[in-house]
């Protein structure tokens, strides 16, 4: 067991020294399951910090502290700085791409030597004994990049750790933690270091292990370790006075990440300066816990150098970036069914259906099959005119997503779904739909866990498709339920919110969700060509549209527009209009197969005034995306797919259906 003791607990650096014919290891910075970069980063930081909530009447705060050294003195004595440079040196030699050698450069040329503290107050710090298999200090210390997340917690101490690593040019991290919950024989605080480098030789013949210990030697003492182990009680106090990393009386965990550098630049060519860093430690709070602040669940204090903000309940409302969907968050529990104006908000409850775990899946309190029906909560505040300048203009017509932990898992924009305007939206779903101060639901509960299965580990979206975990755990079904939330779950949410009534400065004419004529191919039969129905009620467009398959693609050319048969559209100066193409394939009994994937989507404006303001594919390729901005009566399109007759998965791939699968032209008076 983990020892509280003074004694014995002198710091040392430890590599294990190992056969230099062994395989040699890169380290923990060679994985590539995140992107690299500021924003990422801090996401992942203030996640974890958030599912470590202590007592929770009561924020989690967090403060983030740049230093800069004049006098390294003390601090290179207490990290044993001798020992730890010439291991990351060593291992800088035999590091895949840039690194260490490039920091250790850095520095030898002068460069500042920088040290980011993370110091959270309010948090349960990291538990669990130096050989348990599953807890706090397992995921975080011994074995970074595994994960002991459950439930709906957003991923305390999962893959998302590792980004600690990559953000120090020496591939070192220091932890201090005051535990909430000591057992027998701890003593906080708890004091720890990990280095990761690639396998390295010190001198010929004397070759370490990638990953480095910084503790107590009293951990050689136990035959289950044999390494240093934590440090604890007054000398882990002294040691993180020298090292800059003293705590405060609260409980929680210090995290000091030394030769911080922006871990998106390696090679050290442009780092920030302590200003910049404070706007974009700034704006990445704000923009992804807008709802764990305002929600009083995450305080935030940011000091680069003396450059520092503070994001809380109150002063989150004056961030201009996220203010708008902030007071669309602060009157989502009163707002009224429909919009009285710009500025006003409007929200709707939508059902939202999910499967049930796995009765093998469930836990001991859980009873089986699980909830599954239940509703997520969309809710939309309509633009200001001051709203279309300066940052609120940055995410105008995007739907912020969110649930239980309070982190903005995306900004979808609404153009992707067929619903372009001038509003900011949320979905709130699973917990983060309960008034304060009320119990969760039973759905809202299932709900939540369903979608944290639901999120990669970057938390940045939910997906059904290739998610194995979320597959090995729900039921038959559970693929389409998380694919559908954000689609057609959405989609009509916002259509009952924008649609419900008449604009104010003119009238919306909404589609009868078209279906373009098919392609030459799914038109042919063994008779011939068969003319497609006309429809009783004149379509939202009108085009013309023709494909040419070719070996490696398929290539469809037309023409897009507002339908002038429609009365509304031919009275009226069209303000703007947007199409949302989707390719499916056929199989030979015209049932549809799957979605070919669009490359490229192209269009121009061929009649009117007016510009395209968008022409994009989706993320996944699955839709194209067409806006026109302006008194635009037709547009060229051009749109380019794979071919993917050859796969499996789609059979024999020898007809296809181009639809137009959202869409809405907005006419004025």
């Amino acid at each position: 067991m983990s020892t509280g003791s003074d004694t014995d607990s002198s710091p040392v650096w430890w590599f294990e020294d190992v056969p230099c014919g062994r395989t040699r290891k890169q380290g923990l910075i060679q994985k590539k399951t995140f992107s690299r970069d500021l924003e990422t980063f801090v996401r992942e930081i203030l996640q974890n910090s958030v599912d470590a909530r202590d007592d929770p009447s009561e924020p989690v705060e967090v403060t983030f502290r740049l230093r800069e050294f004049d006098d390294r003195t003390a601090f290179d004595e207490a990290i044993q700085w001798n020992d730890l440079y010439d291991h990351v040196k060593a291992g800088g030699d035999d590091q895949d791409g840039h690194g260490l050698t490039d920091y250790v450069e850095y520095l030898d040329n002068g460069g500042t030597f920088r040290t980011l503290t993370i110091e959270e107050k309010n948090a349960k710090g990291i538990q669990g004994n130096e050989e348990d298999q599953d807890s706090d200090y397992a995921a975080l210390i011994r074995d970074p990049g595994a994960s002991n997340k459950g439930g709906s917690t957003g991923g305390r101490h999962g893959l998302g750790s590792t980004l600690l690593w990559v953000a120090s040019g020496f591939q070192t991290v220091l932890f201090n933690s005051t535990l909430a919950e000591e057992r027998p024989g701890q003593t906080s605080p708890r004091l720890v270091g990990r280095c990761f480098i690639p396998t390295h030789e010190l001198s010929e013949g004397e070759c370490y292990a990638n990953d480095g210990w910084f503790g107590s030697e009293s951990g050689f003492q136990r035959d289950e370790l044999k390494r240093p182990e934590s440090i604890w009680n007054g000398c882990a106090e002294e040691l993180a006075e020298d090292l800059g990393m003293a705590r405060p009386d609260a409980n929680g965990t210090t995290i000091m990440i030394p030769g911080f550098r922006d871990p998106s630049d390696p090679a050290m060519d442009d780092q920030p300066s302590p200003t910049e860093l404070c706007d974009e430690f700034t704006q990445a709070t704000a923009e992804y816990f807008w709802p764990a602040i305002r929600g009083g669940n995450l305080q935030v204090e940011i000091d680069m150098c003396g450059e520092g903000t503070r994001l809380t309940k109150e002063t989150i409302r004056d961030n201009d970036l996220v203010s708008p969907f902030v007071e669309c968050f602060d009157r989502i529990q009163d707002a009224p069914d429909s919009f009285n104006g710009p500025g006003t908000v409007a929200k709707t409850d939508q059902e939202y259906k999910i499967e049930s775990k796995k009765e093998d899946e469930c836990e001991e309190d859980e009873e089986y099959p699980t909830p599954t029906d239940g509703h997520v909560t969309v809710a939309a505040r309509k633009a200001n005119p001051s709203d279309t300048d300066g940052a609120p203009s940055e995410r105008i017509g995007e739907i912020a997503m969110f649930r239980g932990p309070g982190m903005v898992v995306k900004y979808k924009p609404g153009h992707h779904i067929g619903h372009s305007g001038k509003y900011h939206a949320l979905l709130a779903a699973g917990k983060a739909r309960t008034p304060p101060g009320e119990p969760h639901s039973s759905s809202d509960e299932a709900i939540d866990d369903f979608l944290a299965m639901a999120e990669p580990p970057m938390h940045d979206r939910w997906y059904g498709k290739k998610n194995d975990e979320l597959k090995a755990k729900y039921e038959s079904g559970c693929v389409g339920s998380a694919e559908a939330l954000t689609t057609k779950t959405l989609r009509n949410a916002l259509s009952t919110l924008l649609y419900s009534q008449s604009d104010r400065s003119g009238s919306m004419t909404r589609p009868e969700r078209d279906i373009l004529p098919r392609t030459r191919s799914d038109l042919r039969t063994d008779n011939g060509p068969k003319e497609p129905r006309t429809p009783s009620v004149p379509r939202l467009f009108e085009w013309k549209i023709s494909d040419t398959p070719t070996d490696n693609e398929w290539l469809f050319t037309g023409s897009v527009g507002p339908n002038s048969d429609r009365k509304a559209i031919s009275d009226g100066s069209i303000e703007q209009w947007k199409a949302t193409f989707e390719l499916v394939a056929l199989f030979e009994d015209d049932k549809e197969a799957d979605t070919v994937i669009v490359e490229d989507v192209d269009a121009e404006v061929a009649d009117g005034s007016g510009q395209i303001k968008v022409a994009e594919t989706s993320e996944d390729g699955e839709k194209s995306h067409i806006q026109a901005v302006g008194d635009v009566r037709s547009a060229t399109v051009e749109i380019e797919a794979q071919l993917d007759g050859v796969e499996a998965r789609l059979g024999e791939l020898t007809k296809t259906r181009l639809k137009l699968v959202d869409g809405s032209v907005e006419v004025g008076e």
